[in-house]
This record gives C-alpha cells, structure tokens and sequence, in this order.
C-alpha cells in the first residue's frame, strides 16, 4: 500500500503541476499577471527509512516587490513627462505658428506705417495701416485662444483625474477588503493579489504613491510626500474647488477622516504634471501675452493721442481697446474708429508725418517685459518667449523619450521575475506530463503487485 501511495500522492502533485503550468500558459497574454508555481515538498520517512511520497504545499505567486515599486515609479514618471510632453507641444505650436507670429504682425504694421511715410494723407495708406492694425490684434486674439482653450482642457483632465484617483482607491479598498476576508480563511486567491497591483499601477500612472505592505497582506498607500491616500480598507477622498483666489483655475485636496492635506505639482504623475505646467508655464504665457498686447495698444495709443488727425484735429479715440482682465484676448480696434482718425501729424498742417515718424520709431523702442524679465523690442520680446517656448518642448519630449525607455526597462525586468515564458512553460508541461504518467505507472504496477499477492494466498 506505501507504493500505492506514494504513486497517488506524485499523481496528484503532478496534476497540480500541471494545472498551473496550464493557467500560466492560459494568462500569459493578460497585462499584470504573475506566474504562479506550485509548491511541494517531501513527506516524511516511509517503511524502512524510505520516503512516503509528495506533498502540495500550495502554490505561490512570483512576484518581487521590489521589481513591482519600480514599475510603479515608472509608469508615474512616465505619466508626468507625457502630460508635459503633450501641453508643451500644444503651446508651442500657438505662440509659433506663422499665422499667430506677432513679430510678424508687427512687421507688416511697421511696413505699413513706413508706406505711408511719403503721403501720409492718403487715405488707401491709411486704410493700410488700419487693416494692419486689425490683423495684429487678431493674432494676440487667437494666441489668447489657444493659451485659453489649454485653461479648459487642463482643468478638465484635473476633474477627471481626482475622479479617476477616487475610483482606483476604493477599488484598492475592496481588494484590501477580500484579501483581509481570504487571510482569516488561509486562502488568499492569487488573482486578488494581481488586480490589486494593478489597480496601483493604474493609480500610479496619475500620481506618485508609495505602497507599504503589512504583515496581513493589507496596503497603506500615500503619496510621495506622505500625504494619506489608503489606509487598509479605509480610502481617501481627492476633492475639487474653484480657487477663491484666482476662480479660473481649481484647486485640489485630500480628504483622509477628519483632516484635510492640499495637493500639489510634487503628487508627480500626470495630475503633478497637469498642476505643474498650469501653475508656471501657462500662467507665464497668459501674463507674457496679456503684457506684450498692453504694452503695444497703450504705446501706440499713446503716440497716437499727442498727434493730429487727417483733419488737423486731436483724436477723440484710442485705436486699440481691451478689457484689463483679458488685455490679449479683448484686444481690438476700437468701435468707430476710421482710418481718418489716425494722428499721423503733429501741427495739423496737411501732409505733417511727424506722429507717423514717432510710430514708426516704436519698432526699434525698449520696453521692460516683467513676464520675461527683460528689457527689448516688442518683436524681440516675443521671438524670444516662442524660443523658450520651443526650448521647454524640445526638453519635455526628451524627458518622455527617457521615461519610455525607462519604463520599459523596468517592465522587462519584472517580466523576467513574474512574467510567463511560453518556451518554459512548455517544457514544464511536458516534465509534469512525464511525470504523472511515470506515477500512473507506478500505481498500476503498485495494483499488479497486489493481485499477485492476492492469487497467492
């Protein structure tokens, strides 16, 4: 009968075996999935000092921990640098392309300014000007746009991400939940453990965590700077409100029990991302834009005021208007005005150009730009904030470029850990195949021995 079972106890570890080798093979394509392995060990002395057969122990998932936080860091570096990547190469591509260029504006209204020079009566020149004039602060309207249309669209991926935040850490809390239920049985399913990795990994895309495993397979959960996103099955709230001090853009906390942490660009991932770029360089951009439109429309207007009109009069009218709480994107010639009204003189005598000169010089003029922290030219002001714009971009990409190697690499690494590879998985099934067939073997000639023994009698 020892032979009988020790062959039933090889029969059945070879069929364990098999049945994870086979639901290895089954979930290999599945995305998070750890190879499981099957553990066994001998059973104690037999007859005479002789071994009494295999033991299932369970089976066990590979997973290294270690390889997991790492992919985690990954994937919330990769996370930050495409929302970076993404909002960088929008700007760019508003303030710089040809049809926003405002050094380009400027220098068809200096053009036209400067056609008017000989007969600055003539009202086709004059028109000229005008229409110049029009283009231009069309382009700061359509810069103005675009830098809002960005406002929108990063505070819209701000409510969608706290929801998405939200979502992930009850779902974490349920998995803790089953997975706390499981222990107090002794069988905590494997695939409990896989999807609550992966709804981190999700997590992790969105903001930077740190996971700390304790002794009853429950996660806490936080945010790098230690801010408390999960603790067992109790989960955090991310909330969202209009920022009294500035309601065009929202600002985020969390809410853990009783007390209240606020969130910022340091959550890292693509919401850290998302209030970093909307808290600097898109804020930079309004205030460039919005400074460069005032300061052109106040200095023309003002040129303008000190001279004479095509009838030798004063001007009634500014030829630019805007609103101050959105200079750029208000911007436009004033209502009334005509090309008439253009105080190209000085002493109201026909054909003076004197003003016209004095506008003209604006080209060429200084001014201190406080958004850029220099003093120059209004086209200077503006080749360079596209430069640095351009500048910023280049780099975000190359910070993407790295990140997607980086988190490649260390999704290769925990693939050689826990991933399944099919070549090996076939070989183990034929070895396990092998061996419940030499079992098998070694139960029927187990039975065979013992109806020998039987017609002996």
């Amino acid at each position: 009968m020892s032979m009988l079972n020790i062959g039933m106890s090889g029969l059945n570890a070879s069929m364990a075996a098999l049945n994870a080798t086979s639901n290895n093979v089954a979930n290999a394509m599945v995305p998070g999935y750890s190879r499981q392995q099957v553990m066994m060990s001998s059973v104690g002395n037999g007859v005479y000092g002789s071994g009494a057969g295999v033991m299932v122990d369970g089976v066990r998932r590979i997973s290294d921990q270690y390889e997991v936080a790492q992919l985690w860091n990954t994937t919330s570096n990769l996370g930050f640098a495409k929302v970076q990547s993404s909002y960088f190469g929008q700007v760019e591509q508003v303030f710089g392309s040809e049809g926003n260029s405002i050094s380009a504006g400027l220098d068809l209204l200096f053009a036209s300014l400067n056609s008017a020079m000989e007969q600055p009566n003539e009202i086709a020149y004059r028109q000229g000007v005008l229409n110049e004039a029009r283009a231009i602060s069309q382009r700061f309207n359509s810069i103005s746009e675009g830098v809002s249309s960005q406002i929108t669209q990063v505070e819209g991926q701000i409510g969608a991400s706290a929801k998405e935040i939200n979502a992930q850490l009850d779902s974490i809390a349920k998995f803790n939940a089953e997975i706390q239920a499981a222990n107090a049985n002794g069988n905590v399913p494997l695939a409990l453990l896989d999807a609550r990795d992966a709804a981190i990994d999700d997590l992790s895309e969105i903001v930077d965590v740190k996971v700390v495993e304790e002794s009853n397979g429950l996660v806490n959960i936080s945010l790098a700077q230690g801010q408390p996103l999960l603790a067992g099955t109790t989960a955090s709230k991310i909330q969202v409100s209009p920022d009294p001090a500035n309601p065009q853009f929202s600002q985020i906390s969390i809410q853990f029990g009783q007390s209240n942490f606020p969130l910022d660009e340091k959550a890292g991932g693509s919401l850290g991302a998302l209030i970093d770029y909307r808290d600097n360089s898109l804020v930079d951009s309004m205030a460039f834009i919005d400074e460069l439109a005032m300061t052109m429309a106040d200095e023309f207007n003002a040129v303008l005021a000190g001279g004479t009109d095509l009838n030798g009069n004063p001007p009634t009218q500014d030829l630019f208007s805007y609103d101050p709480s959105n200079p750029a994107g208000s911007m436009k010639i004033t209502a009334g005005f005509n090309a008439d009204m253009l105080a190209f003189g000085k002493d109201g005598t026909p054909g003076d150009n004197s003003n016209l000169k004095d506008l003209v010089e604006l080209a060429n003029a200084s001014f201190t730009f406080n958004s850029l922290g220099v003093d120059t030219t209004m086209g200077d002001a503006f080749a360079s904030k596209v430069g640095e714009l351009g500048s910023a971009s280049r780099q975000a990409q190359m910070a993407e470029d790295t990140a997607v190697k980086l988190q490649m690499e260390a999704q290769s690494q925990w693939a050689s850990t826990s991933g399944v590879n099919m070549d090996e998985e076939g070989t183990n099934l034929i070895i396990y195949q092998q061996s419940y067939q030499a079992n098998a073997k070694v139960i029927s000639t187990a039975d065979q021995l013992f109806q020998t023994i039987l017609n002996s009698i």
